[in-house]
This record gives structure tokens, sequence and C-alpha cells, in this order.
């Protein structure tokens, strides 16, 4: 049994900090973070609760250690408590967006604001390494976030995915999506809003959702990031007509205002609405069995019931469930909701939301657009700019030297020992890792100079206006720095392939397709022959041919044996690079970290076959045209058909001819190297 009177820690290092008093069944949940040397307070709460989340939080820091709160939006439920932190010590930064500002100032609060929108939606610890913002326009409120931790892969998700219930729990439980869908239906603007944030959502690794009001959701997130994504909501509705028919009648309708009940107010009051009433319940399946009242009349007789029973607050509860299934089903509005006081409460709500939604629903759909169109250009693990942006700004920068005959050094870079970090603890560490690695390089250049995240562990630096030399210095001395770095998990070192504009040849400036690619694959090409001569090498020259087979990496899939080490053998004396892993599993691990340009592997490999691995390849545009040569003792009539459907043109009964097979790799090297070159 978790003791509720005590912070509880929900994962490493994250913590409830909240009350146990629910407030007419909307409950309230502060966080409390430490990362990287950092103590964050999340949404503190309202002045009713202050007392015991400040009591919480000291037994684990004292107020004054507290470097940032972060604030979901404006709301008192969440920020009314800050003059008190402010009080008992508080003297950190408040953390939100710049329209959550502009509201909170008025709480009369003197910390000094850090803006999310100003600082690349990101908020860097101690240590360098960093968490995320994510922005959630309307959801209530213009200036809406919530925040993503990738340590923990835990998001505190604000307003979003709260819940109303009167017999709240800290953890949700299978009924929560109704009080969650209770919660959305009246305070979230519309489907269109919501759905496009629920859709970003579903690409984030998320193991916990810590809601401002309602329950932690640790379980089947996805499904709820999916009742959100198609949940109807708000003033701009438009349903399409169902059939009564279509769901066995109008008491199976009636079960969806019943299990909302349930969620809303729990078992024991649902007993007093319908014992010894016209309508019998089965209270574990929390659907109507049966009822004496004519098919007609059931519809207009249940909120009767309820009515009479409980009373108004029971049909407001329901209001906009009910509103949505008469659209829905093109039902009347039963009588009991068109009493007058009723009528004259839900009309004041609606024109209240009716005017902030007009007034803001073009900057809403524009807000959003923007936000989209932004996310698809920003890398979620190190929150710089991605391949996709890279394609199109590489083109850009060739344009501009061309025209103006300027200078651009462009250095890609790639963790050497990442793919060990992933093996050894874990991809949250690998991406650690890398997030750590962004900061690091923000730090260590100028303004100007433009960084992205290509795949796997590969960066890429623009150096715009600078000469061939002095591109080679900032590299090494980015180089040694890295080397230096004391707060990764483990040292890491990187290799670097670093071409210059000045190298083109003349006949390609008039050609910005021809100068991007050949910029691109020659440092591409470095960065491979700084990964086979070791860790920490910068190569800014190109390769004589003898020696540019030491660019070619081989992954060699099967289990250790005799036969493995001669391949091995066989392919490092012909100066190419050879890793091995023992099954199928490694390897996918592997091939996604240290993209090799050759595969060899055994059909019959343990944890993933070479077929599924082989299928997977194919499935990913960075990896299927990958060569893929495959060797086994099975090779039959079936196998060779299954290889051949598969792309794989080469298949060796074993035990193998080595000099065969050293002939394939040959061939498919020097192809490899005319296309890079």
């Amino acid at each position: 049994m978790t003791d509720l009177t005590k912070p509880v820690e929900l994962m490493p290092n994250l913590w409830w900090v909240g009350s146990t008093d629910n407030q007419r069944n909307l409950h309230c949940n502060p966080y409390l973070l430490f990362q990287g040397g950092s103590y964050l307070l999340f949404d503190p709460g309202s002045v009713l609760d202050a007392e015991i989340v400040l009591s919480k939080v000291r037994s684990i820091v004292p107020i004054q250690d507290i470097e940032a709160i972060i604030l979901s939006h404006q709301d008192p439920d969440l920020c009314a408590a800050l003059p008190l932190f402010e009080q008992a010590g508080f003297s950190g930064k408040l953390c939100c967006h710049e329209r959550t500002a502009m509201i909170i100032q008025y709480y009369g609060v003197k910390s000094p604001y850090y803006l999310i929108n100003q600082n690349q939606y990101q908020y860097a610890f101690k240590d360098g390494s960093s968490m995320g913002f994510l922005f959630a326009p309307y959801l209530h409120f213009p200036g809406a976030i919530m925040s993503y931790l990738p340590q923990q892969k835990a998001l505190i998700s604000g307003d979003l995915f709260g819940g109303i219930s009167s017999h709240w729990e800290l953890f949700a439980g299978p009924d929560y999506k109704e009080g969650m869908k209770a919660f959305h239906e009246v305070y979230m603007p519309s489907h269109e809003i919501l759905k496009p944030v629920m859709e970003q959502l579903q690409y984030y690794p998320i193991e916990m959702i810590c809601p401002q009001h309602g329950s932690v959701i640790k379980d089947s997130i996805q499904e709820h990031i999916l009742t959100l994504k198609n949940l109807q909501c708000g003033l701009f509705l438009d349903t399409l007509r169902k059939q009564i028919k279509d769901i066995g009648g109008i008491l199976k309708l009636c079960n969806q205002i019943l299990k909302r009940y349930f969620a809303l107010y729990g078992n024991e009051f649902v007993h007093q609405v319908f014992d010894a009433s016209s309508f019998t319940v089965n209270y574990k399946e929390k659907v109507f069995i049966k009822t004496s009242i004519p098919e007609e009349d059931i519809w207009n007789e249940l909120f009767s019931l309820i009515e009479e029973r409980k009373g108004i607050a029971w049909l407001s509860a329901i209001a906009s469930l009910v509103e949505l299934l008469t659209k829905e089903y093109d039902l009347p509005l039963p009588p009991s909701f068109k009493t007058l006081v009723f009528h004259s409460q839900r009309n004041l709500d609606e024109q209240r939301s009716k005017a902030e939604a007009m007034h803001y629903k073009n900057e809403q759909l524009e807000a959003i657009l923007r936000e989209r169109n932004k996310k698809l250009f920003i890398d979620p693990v190190t929150q710089l700019n991605n391949q996709e942006f890279h394609k199109g700004f590489i083109l850009e920068e060739m344009k501009r030297i061309a025209q103006e005959k300027g200078e651009l050094a462009y250095l890609l870079l790639s963790i050497d020992n990442l793919a060990n970090i992933n093996l050894d603890f874990g991809s949250s560490e690998g991406d650690k890792t890398m997030l750590t690695l962004a900061n690091l390089i923000r730090l260590e250049v100028s303004l100007e100079t433009k960084i992205c995240r290509l795949a796997g562990g590969v960066f890429a630096i623009h150096y715009a206006s600078i000469s061939k030399e002095e591109a080679i210095e900032k590299a090494n001395n980015l180089r040694v720095k890295i080397e230096e770095e004391e707060s990764f998990i483990i040292p890491i070192t990187v290799s670097m392939g670093l071409y210059h504009s000045m190298e083109l040849p003349p006949a390609l400036w008039l050609d910005i397709d021809q100068m991007a690619q050949v910029m691109h694959q020659t440092a591409l090409f470095r960065l491979k022959l700084a990964q086979k001569q070791g860790h920490g090498t910068l190569i800014h020259t190109s390769i004589s041919t003898g020696t540019s087979r030491s660019a070619v990496t081989i992954l060699v899939v099967d289990k250790p044996s005799l036969g493995r080490d001669l391949i091995q053998k066989t392919l490092e004396r012909e100066r190419y690079r050879v890793l091995t892993v023992s099954n199928g599993l490694e390897a996918k691990n592997l091939i996604a970290d240290s993209r090799p340009d050759i595969i060899i592997c055994e059909l019959m490999i343990e944890k993933l076959g070479s077929f599924t691995l082989r299928k997977a390849l194919l499935a990913n545009t960075n990896t299927q045209r990958i060569p893929f040569i495959l060797m086994s003792v099975n090779k039959n009539e079936h196998t060779v058909r299954r290889a051949l459907s598969l792309g794989i043109s080469y298949f060796f009964a074993r035990p193998i001819a080595l000099y065969e097979l050293s002939g394939v790799v040959n061939i498919l090297a020097s192809q490899l190297q005319r296309k890079e070159s």
C-alpha cells in the first residue's frame, strides 16, 4: 500500500509531492525532479494544498535549493501557491511560455522568468544534460506546455490527460479513461486542436504520463493517447449521424452514460440512483441488464430518474456527453436538461466558451501548423535540427556560396563508442550521451554555426565564412574538448571527416545539387576513413585508392566459431574493417548505431532470424540498400527461393570457399567506393 502522506517516487528521482484532498472531484498533482545536479518543481499547486506540498518538498530538498519551477500554464490551481514558495525561500527561475508569463505576473511573484519559447523549448541541467518541452497551444490555454523527461521517458502533461473522479487514486485504473474523457470534453476547445498534439506524442517513447489533474498513467500509454486523439470535444463538432439499431438499441446507448457515472462518482453512489428503480444494473460489468420502461421512453426516463435522486449537479456533470450523443444519434435533448436553472447555467458556460474560442480559433490553427512544421525538422533526442532539415539547408548553403563565392567548412562527426554504450547501459543512456554531446557542441560553436543530427550518432556542423585551416583548428579543439568532458556516463571519443568548399572542382559551381552531393559524400567518406583509423581521428584530405578499402566496414553475423574467425581474418587481410556479432538482435542494434557497408550473415542465427533481420533492414530507408550476403549449410531450393524474394543475390553454401567470398566482397566494395566518389 502506497503511503500518500509522504512523497511517492514514481520513477528514479521523480516524485509526486501532492495532497490527497479532492476539491470537488478535481485533484491536483505537483511533481519534483532531481536530474543532472538540478532540482525542478512542476506545477506547485494552489493555496489550498500549499502547506502539504511545501512540507513534502522540504522532506527531499530545501526550498531555496530548487533551481526552477516549471509551469504548464497560468491557472490558479497550479500557480496560486507561487508567492508562498517565494516566502518559503524559493529564489530560482519560473520556467514557462511567454504567454503564460504575461498572466502569472498578476499573482505578485518576484522571481525571474525562463521563457522556453526563447530557449529552443529546452532546459539545461547543471551537468549539461537537458529536458524538452512540447507546445500544446489552447489545450486549454494559449501558452500551455508539456514537459518531456528523456531519461525517465516520462511526460509531465499539464491539463492534458487530466481526469475527474470522486474516488481519486494516485495511479490510473481501468476506469480512468471515462473520467479523462469527461474532463477533456468540457475543458478542451476542439477535436481539431487536440488531435495534432496527440499525434505528436505517438512518436515519443513514453513510459509514464503525469498529469496535473487526475491520476498518473503508467499502463496502456498508447491507448490513452489514442483515446484523446479520437475524442470529440469542444464547440467545433461536425459529427456523423449514427443509427441506434447498429449498437443494439437505446439501452445499449445508455450504457455510455452509466459508465461515465461509475467513473465520476463510484459504485456506492451509482447504487443509490438505480437500486429499487425501473433499471436493472450489472454492477460488476457496469452495464444495464434490462428495464421495464418502453423503448421509446428509456432515454428521457433515465435522466428524469437521475434528476429526481441526485439533482442538477449530476446532470451538469455529463451534459457534454449527452449533447454529443444527441447529435451523433439524432436524439432529442431530454426534458431534464431543459429546466430553467440548467439551461441558464449551460448557456452562460457556452457563451463564455464560444466567445473565447471564436477569438482564438484562427490563431490556434496557425500556431498548431507552425509547431507541427517545426517538429518535422527537430530531432526529439537532441533538439537539434534533424536530417530532413539538413537536406534543404545544405542546398541553400551551396546556393549562397555559389552566388557570393564564399567559404564553407562542412564537418561530420560520429561517436565512436555509441554502440557499446547502448549495449552496456541501454538505449536511454545512448540518447543521453547524444543529448550531452549536442549541448557541448552548442557551447563550443558560435550562434551562426548550424548543427544538425543525422542518422544514428552522426552530427553535421556547418562553419560559414572560415578557411579550411581555421576549420581544422576548430575541429581539433572540439575533438579534444569532447575527449576531456567528464559528464558522459563513460568517456567518449569522436571521429571526424572535414570537407571545405574551396576543394570543389570549378566545373561543379554551376550545379547546386552536385555541389551538395560531392560535399556531403566526400565528408562522409573521410568520416569513415577516420572511424577505421582509430578513435578520435580527424581526416581532412583525400586518401589514395590503395588504402581506400579501410573505409569499408563489414559486419559478420555468426555464432563464435573457427569458421567466423577465418572469415574475419581473411577480410582483415584484404584491409577491410570487420565487426562481429553473435545473434540477429545484436546485429539489428549495431546496424542502427554504426551502419556497416556490407553484411555477411549466417542463415540460422539466434534471437532474430536472418530473414527477419533482412526484412527489418528493407523496411528502413537508411539500411535497405546495404548489400546482404547469406551463408548456410542448409542451402537448398526452399531457402534460396526465400533469399531471392528478399533481394539477396549472394548465398554461399558452408563450408565456404573464402576466395569466392572475398572476391564478391571486393566487387561490392568497389561499387560502393565508385558510388561515394
